[in-house]
């Protein structure tokens, strides 16, 4: 009887531990949680900015920043963050069919947070996310024009 406790016991801990590392591995290999393009958090401004906040299904935070108001301004931002720390990557902006439309920089800071920042014409933008994979698919999904 003593013998048979322990089996079954062994045996609910052995299931239960492949059920919590399945379901660890499956989240971990999904692309990233969903999301929607459309932000009910919009703060605007008239002053030539716009600043938008969410999360993801899985409770990621997710912020976008979209300036308009020069081209000398956009230009001090998009150096401002080419300063910043972690920066992986610079180049050009593309549009849809390939074209460049501006210059794009993206960085990741040790923490995971991943921000893409570009410009085009006399725009800035960024998006800002708990990891460059959820950023990249938010600028993929809704920035890419």
């Amino acid at each position: 009887m003593k013998r048979s406790t322990i089996y079954i016991t062994v045996a609910f801990f052995a299931f239960l531990f492949s059920v919590i590392t399945t379901a660890y591995y499956q989240a971990k290999s999904q692309p990233v949680s969903s999301f929607s393009c459309y932000w009910s958090e919009r703060v605007a401004s008239k002053a030539g900015y716009d600043i938008y906040n969410t999360r993801s299904s899985f409770g990621e935070d997710i912020d976008f920043y979209h300036e308009f108001t020069s081209v000398v301004t956009t230009q001090y931002l998009f150096q401002s963050n080419l300063d910043g720390e972690g920066l992986i990557e610079k180049g050009s902006k593309l549009n849809k069919e390939g074209q460049i439309v501006g210059e794009r920089g993206v960085w990741v800071l040790p923490n995971g947070w991943a921000r893409i920042f570009w410009t085009e014409g006399d725009e800035f933008w960024f998006v800002q996310a708990d990891s460059l994979k959820l950023a990249q698919k938010v600028e993929s999904q809704c920035f890419l024009r």
